[in-house]
């Protein structure tokens, strides 16, 4: 077998047949070329170990030929050969690629210890870059081993689904990454608990079906397919859909898109995610055995909600993801009384089992991701994720209706009878940390013993009389102060316009024009807020979808008033015009309690629809 192939080029036939012999001899397999122009000609069909050129030759010379090799293969071994003149040319050539030079006359002793030493460095190259590919491909599988292994650090859904979309991305070079883990409620329904990069948190859905994956992850041929990938917004891109499994069924699947520098996934992709799950599944799985039995371990034993401390881990778990991921979320309290009123009730197994059948009829309300939780005064928490103001206060709203008509309140005697009163604060309105937030809600909590509804009667008045008790409370109204509250709370409205939350207007003459104007402003603004006008005349200029005007005849002997309630502040105004030239009247407040009460009294006796979305169990 040849020792390697060489090509030599000279456009004397003498120094052609002289070279070729002398390789030949040395163990060499040679081809000859008489020009420029016919080395390439060869070089383009076939490959060789190193070139051999003369630099001086007619038509093509050999720097000519030594640039157009490299151009065409930069890694071309090429040794030049010049007489003892053109030394100077000789080294030009190497400075452009040349790996050797030889001098005419040369021996063939000096021919084979030049091609030698070539081929030898060119084997230690070859084996310097099998022995670095190998490494670097070492180097990769303990990263690989070292991204996984860290899985197992925690049990935790929320970071363990960081750590492996983070992992995922990084094994494959995506750009974006998002996961969702099956629900507790059942591996039907898979909720969003981490994103990564590229991704654009408020297009993601907070709930997958598991019936809506690509089939081929269902039916259990793949774990994971490359499929088409879009938000309803802009044309569909290609993304690699994985899933993790446990017994055969699916507990989390992870969507990962936007390769690094728009290559397309491959086959090489697949294969590495899918060594990648090997870990990821245990994990999960580890992840979500442990949140089970931590759910069935932390149950308060007398009234089977949650215990107080795990409420508290929930709650701070659930700010960082409503923080991370730019959501609400609600709290509630439920106050029953005093431990002392509650054991006046009867004895404790009496009282534990009417505070079980408490627990079961709110949770009732409650959607599977909500969590029913008692402190040790027996006051009752709900957490509500991803609920704004509305959602919450219309949840608020059924438990007191619930509490006030069931059969085991109703069945204490009156005088005795516990009067539920239920605070709520929303994050992050009324705070960014749990404690403040718990604050908040107490506060608000003892405030429904001594707010206007309770100590004026306001449940049992229609909201016309509610309004006018309320204005007669209140004091002379200074000139202009009205329509100065109603700009306000109309630039409230615009400068919120993610907030949701319901604003009601009944301007009468007095305010119509100031109403109008503040209207016509909020034309163009895309608010979430749903907007009620209480006028009379013809149909508004101002009406666009989400203003609704309603006749006076639907809700009669309302005074000039403005209602707004919602995840911004809250602010109710009434207005009375004075008998007999005396000033009118004024009353406003932004005492949430009261202004929800006032809201939802509106929304009830104006027969009018509330559109809530998934915040609020059906």
């Amino acid at each position: 077998m040849a020792k390697a192939r060489i090509l030599a080029v000279d456009d004397q036939r003498y120094f052609r047949e002289l070279i070729a012999g002398m390789l030949g001899e040395e163990g060499f397999q040679a081809q000859t070329a008489a020009s420029g122009e016919e080395a390439l000609h060869i070089l383009e069909n076939a490959d060789f170990d190193i070139v051999l050129t003369d630099l001086v030759m007619p038509g093509m010379d050999g720097s000519e030929l030594l640039h157009r090799i490299k151009e065409r293969d930069p890694d071309q071994e090429v040794v030049v050969v010049t007489g003892v003149i053109d030394v100077k040319t000789a080294v030009d050539a190497m400075k452009l690629g040349a790996t050797d030079y030889l001098l005419k006359p040369f021996d063939r002793r000096t021919l084979t210890v030049t091609l030698d030493g070539i081929l030898q460095s060119k084997r230690l190259k070859v084996e310097h870059a099998r022995l670095l590919a190998e490494n670097i491909e070492y180097i990769g599988e303990r990263a690989v081993y070292a991204r996984a292994i860290a899985l197992f650090s925690t049990l935790a859904i929320e970071p363990l689904a960081s750590r492996i979309v983070e992992g995922l991305c990084q094994e494959i070079r995506a750009q974006g990454g998002v996961l969702w883990v099956a629900a507790e409620s059942g591996p039907e329904r898979l909720d969003l608990a981490a994103v990564r990069g590229l991704v654009r948190v408020a297009d993601e859905p907070e709930t997958v079906l598991a019936d809506e994956l690509p089939s081929e992850l269902l039916e259990g041929r793949q774990r994971v397919v490359l499929a088409a990938w879009g938000d309803g917004k802009e044309a569909e891109l290609p993304a690699l859909y994985a899933v993790m499994k446990r017994d055969g069924i699916v507990i989390a699947v992870a969507r990962l898109t936007d390769k690094l520098e728009g290559e397309e996934f491959d086959a090489v992709d697949v294969a590495c995610v899918e060594q990648f799950l090997h870990f990821a599944d245990v994990a999960m799985t580890n992840a979500l055995r442990v949140r089970g039995l931590e759910r069935r371990s932390l149950e308060d034993p007398k009234t089977g909600a949650y215990n107080f401390e795990y409420f508290q881990d929930v709650a701070r778990t659930e700010i960082e993801r409503a923080n991370r991921f730019g959501r609400n979320l609600a709290l509630l309290q439920i106050d029953l009384g005093s431990p002392e009123t509650l054991e006046a009730l009867g004895d404790e197994h009496e009282v534990n089992g009417w505070l079980a059948a408490v627990v079961e009829q709110l949770r009732r309300l409650l959607r599977a991701t909500d969590l029913l939780a008692v402190d040790n005064q027996k006051r009752f928490y709900m957490l509500l994720a991803e609920a704004d103001a509305l959602g919450a206060a219309v949840l608020k709203r059924r438990a007191l209706h619930a509490l006030e008509e069931s059969e085991f309140l109703t069945g204490i005697e009156a005088s005795r009878r516990p009067q539920p009163r239920i605070g709520l604060a929303i994050y992050p309105g009324d705070g960014v940390q749990l404690e403040s937030l718990l604050r908040t809600l107490s506060a608000r909590t003892d405030a429904e013993a001594n707010s206007r509804v309770v100590s004026m009667g306001l449940d049992g008045m229609s909201l016309a009389a509610s309004l006018h008790a309320l204005v007669r409370s209140g004091e002379l109204e200074k000139p202009g102060m009205a329509a100065q509250i109603v700009r306000f709370v109309l630039s409230e409205v615009a400068r919120r316009p993610r907030d949701r939350g319901l604003l009601y207007a009944a301007p009468g003459r007095a305010l119509r024009r100031v109403v109008s104007e503040g209207l016509e402003a909020l034309r163009d603004v895309p608010t979430r807020a749903e907007l009620v006008i209480v006028t009379d005349g013809n149909r508004p200029s101002y009406l666009k979808p989400g203003i609704s005007w309603v006749s006076p005849d639907r809700a009669p002997g309302l005074p000039p008033c403005i209602i707004y309630y919602g995840d911004g502040p809250a602010y109710a105004m009434i207005r009375e015009e004075g008998r007999n030239g005396s000033p009118a009247r004024l009353f406003h407040t932004d005492d949430r309690g009261l202004v929800e009460h006032l809201a939802f009294r509106l929304q009830e006796e104006l027969s009018l629809p509330l559109t809530l979305g998934s915040e609020v169990k059906a």
